[in-house]
């Protein structure tokens, strides 16, 4: 953890930046981008277009891209913007970028909801793909302080825990593919591609509404953003 870029991002935050720029600048302080995973990113180095929500809509149903808009309308969510000045910044980094562009894809993809079992387990998947934020022994400690603090969802934090972590292992590394070119793709086929097994045959459970999740995402109102967890 890099507290002077912690700083920073605080600052990009109060100064009204885009949350896309603040949640790269948190992912930047967070997370040292390893050779290894740099090296498997360089195909998609600077690869970030900028959904249309009102194009996506109109494609067929059970299209990728249809159902990346209905999660965001479901959540009260607009695509996360970045700026051209921070996509610049991190061109040559793309591990920031890629996180933060396809974060609600994961969500999709990996059919686990917005709610706080659905972010533990996209964490978890990331984690399962070596790609997330944090190390094991954090992850582990934020599932136990969900826990702890929404305790009638205990069970489903952990079995989305445990369900992200094996469908990761499996699955290609989603933040190095294109996946935003696949949008007019049937979902089961993008996810048969990526080799991301059907989210119910998998064990995915939804998560409950919580007054918990309220207080930790309170920027789940409609059309405001919040950052990606991590």
């Amino acid at each position: 953890m890099d507290l002077v870029k912690l700083l920073r991002m605080r600052r990009a935050y109060r100064s009204g930046a885009p949350l896309g720029d603040v949640a790269m600048l948190k992912l930047d302080a967070l997370h040292d981008e390893a050779p290894e995973l740099a090296a498997r990113l360089a195909r998609v180095r600077g690869y970030a277009p900028q959904p249309d929500l009102a194009a996506l809509r109109r494609l067929p149903d059970r299209s990728l891209g249809r159902e990346y808009a209905r999660f965001l309308d479901a959540n009260g969510l607009e695509p996360l913007v970045t700026s051209q000045a921070m996509r610049a910044q991190f061109r040559d980094r793309p591990y920031a970028l890629r996180y933060t562009m396809t974060h609600d894809l994961h969500h999709v993809l990996t059919g686990f909801d917005a709610g706080l079992a659905g972010e533990i387990g996209v964490l978890a998947f990331n984690l399962g793909q070596g790609s997330a934020p944090v190390g094991h022994a954090l992850f582990r400690f934020v599932c136990v302080l969900y826990s702890i603090f929404a305790p009638t969802q205990a069970r489903r934090i952990w079995r989305n825990a445990r369900v992200g972590l094996a469908m990761g292992r499996a699955a290609e590394l989603v933040i190095a593919e294109p996946v935003e070119s696949y949008f007019e793709e049937p979902l089961a086929e993008v996810r048969g591609k990526l080799r991301i097994p059907d989210p119910r045959a998998s064990g995915v459970v939804g998560s409950r509404a919580s007054l918990v999740a309220r207080l930790l995402y309170p920027s789940r109102q409609p059309r405001v953003r919040r950052a990606p967890a991590a």
